[in-house]
């Protein structure tokens, strides 16, 4: 009897949401009737997205307890710094490049300390102190490394992974590369792993934003094209004709045929540039071009 009551409030409530009717009462409830009845209430509001004052829960919050939680407790960062990369950023994208530090993924509690602004495109860089050498950053797991940023920032072009040895190697991973894929030819499915190359963090960014934001502007002069001469595309068409002919007599089953058309030369081809030339510059009009033909395949 005590479900049925909670049921039938939760129903007048849904009733509510929708408009056809007013908000019910929850006073013929006992206490733990009701506060099961808020309960579900509330998470109809929320899912609703219609409380004013519910607040966004954290990724901390939604996946606390989860195989996924050590994911969200970045490591502290010694030695590296946004200054200390300054100068590499600005050397390969440019002085007009944002670079600021990543305050929001901060308060989310994920592993990425600056963002770098470029025309729209928004590049991630993650410090990695706990890796010391380039190997060790070829074997990093990118759905771990890279997974959260994309799931909480999906408009992140590339999640670049930074070290802090003297070149700043470092590993550029995409949106793409988070995920399983199938495998060519042996059409197996296999876990994500770097397959970009490891490489100063000047040549990262720039390989990066090749890749994510190519410059599709011309590179220097368009090509002037060549364009024929009347001349040059009488002479051709007049070829193809005769060929045309030609070929149909090798083919024809009368003998006049076979002996008049398979025997053409370069004097029929010269005839037939000479009336496509004339036709083309106006000096046979339609009225003549029949004539002009006879006159030509009899001196022929």
């Amino acid at each position: 009897m005590t479900n049925d009551r909670v049921d039938a409030v939760i129903s007048a409530y849904l009733d509510f949401l929708n408009g056809a009717g007013s908000e019910p009462s929850l006073e013929q409830l006992t206490p733990d009737e009701r506060a099961l009845a808020q309960d579900f209430m509330d998470s109809l509001k929320a899912g609703r997205g219609i409380d004013p004052y519910q607040s966004r829960p954290s990724l901390n919050s939604l996946l606390a307890g989860t195989e996924f939680e050590s994911w969200l407790t970045p490591p502290a960062t010694e030695g590296l710094t946004i200054d200390a990369i300054r100068t590499d950023v600005m050397s390969s994208l440019g002085s007009g490049v944002g670079l600021c530090e990543d305050g929001a993924a901060t308060t989310e509690g994920l592993r990425s300390h600056a963002v770098i602004t470029i025309d729209g495109t928004r590049l991630r860089i993650q410090f990695r102190d706990d890796l010391s050498s380039p190997e060790l950053l070829a074997q990093v797991n990118p759905q771990a490394a890279a997974g959260p940023v994309y799931g909480r920032f999906p408009d992140t072009a590339s999640v670049i992974l930074v070290i802090g040895d003297p070149e700043f190697s470092s590993v550029s991973i995409g949106p793409f590369d988070i995920d399983d894929c199938i495998g060519a030819p042996d059409g197996q499915v296999h876990a994500p792993s770097i397959y970009r190359p490891v490489l100063p963090l000047h040549d990262t960014l720039r390989a990066c934003l090749e890749e994510v934001a190519p410059d599709l502007s011309a590179s220097g002069a368009a090509p002037v094209p060549q364009y024929l001469g009347i001349e040059d595309v009488a002479q051709s068409e007049a070829a193809d004709a005769v060929g045309d002919i030609v070929a149909e007599g090798k083919k024809a089953r009368t003998a006049a045929k076979t002996e008049t058309w398979a025997e053409m030369n370069g004097a029929e081809i010269d005839m037939v540039r000479g009336i496509v030339l004339a036709v083309s510059t106006g000096e046979l009009d339609s009225s003549e071009l029949g004539p002009h033909i006879e006159r030509s395949a009899s001196a022929a």
